[in-house]
């Protein structure tokens, strides 16, 4: 009975010896592919803005520098971003708090989207492309406003319920 055991314990210790020097393959790096669900969010306030570039501040962290994607930096949104909440470079002004996607091309981090949350002052302007069911920078307009007046938010800017339900009945 214990050489059974010894025996089984052996063949275990070899089986698992030589899984542990398999090496899976070698993924080949992507250079250039881009999706958005792999974005890495990034919020702060706008301390500068240049034609290729945005200086941003986060909590407690020093400003960093996300140079501009080229589809952004040419004065266009990426076709895989959603462009009703997305704005360019020349939309931004220092002191607007915005959120960033941006993504990793290599080791370098690039910005592929801005979404302007709230501008001190002034009013969120016109995205590039407007939803012209629910204008973003309407809403979030609304939303200050509601936040910081009182002021209440028009019924055509609350999202309507949906008329069947997300799951069927049993």
């Amino acid at each position: 009975m214990p050489k059974r055991i010894l025996a089984f314990l052996c063949a275990a210790c070899l089986a698992e010896s030589l899984r542990s020097q398999e090496r899976p393959a070698e993924k080949p790096e992507r250079k250039t592919a881009f999706k958005f669900n792999e974005t890495i969010p990034i919020g702060g306030k706008v301390l500068a803005v240049t034609k290729d570039s945005i200086l941003i501040a986060k909590d407690k962290e020093p400003p960093m520098t996300y140079p501009a994607h080229d589809c952004l930096a040419a004065g266009k949104v990426h076709t895989l971003v959603r462009p009703e909440t997305s704005y360019l470079l020349v939309d931004l002004k220092p002191g607007d708090t915005v959120f960033l996607d941006t993504i990793m091309e290599g080791k370098q981090t690039f910005c592929v989207s801005i979404q302007i949350t709230e501008r001190p002052g002034g009013l969120i302007p016109a995205g590039q492309l407007v939803d012209e069911k629910l204008p973003y920078h309407e809403m979030r307009n609304a939303q200050i406003a509601f936040r910081e007046k009182g002021t209440p938010i028009p019924d055509h800017l609350i999202p309507k319920p949906l008329s069947t339900p997300l799951r069927p009945k049993k």
